[in-house]
């Protein structure tokens, strides 16, 4: 694929979502899907992800328009160690935990902050307190196929969000597969939201939104929530939801020839919940662990309103 396609699939201008669900895959579709999808090995994916997808410079925003700002953030030392009930999942959460604990975590967390000029100043912006009793703002999880979350291309659209909303987003740059497997990408939008609720936000003037797959980690991340008796945000959006890592639906296979994504079983170690999921432990069975409510929301609480906080359902 030579550069001129690789960028026309980068336009900003461009919908990040075009080409996915069309009746027909183009063949740069098609070679771009194999590049940056799943049909690699485990070592491979991350280099073919970024030789398809190189880094590109940061869209400038004028400060007449909003404010974009990077900034650092850490687990609260008033946050409590993990508490699940499957004890692999239980492991693994507790040693990330450790981990940050102790400051052995590579890549400490990040966080960008997105804010039209109608919302806040620059110097507002970089305040990560509430401007006021009782302010709302979005924590905003991005989608990437769990292999990448790349805050920098989307930095109008989160402006465009806070113009709309009238309201800061926040938006952690949680680390992603196959170098952070999970559940490290779930311990870290965690974080961020107990981050902020340790700056004085209350959460239920908190929105969680998610997109994708990063919608997979946003509800993972509230039903964790529940599980550590912590309080929950009001309100959840999510848009074109990942919920069931078994890829037990039919559309996977009804579509396979109509999604850029295409459709490899789990019990391939390079499918994207394998992927994700990174190496079974001995003795586990992958397809009954990718059950469990944190990797797959769908067979947690029930994907009824009344189960959620404050939920509501809008259609377009």
């Amino acid at each position: 694929m030579d550069i001129e396609t690789v960028n026309r699939f980068l336009n900003p201008d461009i919908s990040m979502m075009q080409g996915v669900g069309d009746m027909e895959v183009t063949e740069e579709e098609n070679t771009l899907a194999i590049q940056v999808g799943h049909i690699v090995t485990a070592k491979a994916l991350k280099s073919g992800v970024d030789a398809v997808m190189p880094a590109i410079p940061d869209p400038e925003i004028p400060a007449s328009v909003g404010q974009f700002h990077t900034f650092p953030y850490a687990m609260p030392a008033s946050q409590q160690p993990y508490v699940v009930d499957d004890p692999v999942i239980q492991a693994r959460l507790t040693r990330v935990y450790e981990q940050e604990q102790t400051g052995e975590l590579e890549e400490p967390n990040s966080m960008v902050v997105a804010c039209a000029s109608s919302v806040c100043t620059s110097e507002q912006a970089l305040d990560v307190k509430p401007q006021s009793s009782g302010e709302r703002i979005v924590l905003y999880v991005c989608g990437g196929g769990f292999v990448s979350s790349d805050t920098a291309r989307l930095k109008w659209h989160y402006v465009r969000v806070s113009q709309e909303l009238g309201q800061r987003v926040f938006v952690p740059r949680y680390h992603v597969a196959p170098a952070h497997v999970f559940p490290r990408a779930i311990h870290d939008v965690y974080t961020a939201f107990m981050y902020l609720v340790n700056q004085g936000f209350r959460a239920q003037d908190i929105t969680v939104l998610g997109i994708s797959a990063g919608a997979n980690i946003a509800l993972a991340v509230v039903e964790l929530l529940r599980i550590q008796k912590e309080p929950e945000p009001s309100r959840i959006v999510v848009v074109a939801p990942c919920v069931d890592l078994t890829l037990s639906m039919d559309s996977w296979t009804r579509n396979h020839d109509k999604c850029v994504l295409g459709y490899i079983p789990v019990d391939n170690p390079h499918s994207m919940p394998r992927v994700y999921y990174g190496d079974v432990e001995s003795g586990v069975d992958v397809l009954a662990m990718l059950r469990h409510p944190l990797l797959s929301p769908l067979f947690g609480r029930p994907m009824t309103l009344s189960h959620w906080p404050n939920a509501s359902r809008t259609q377009s």
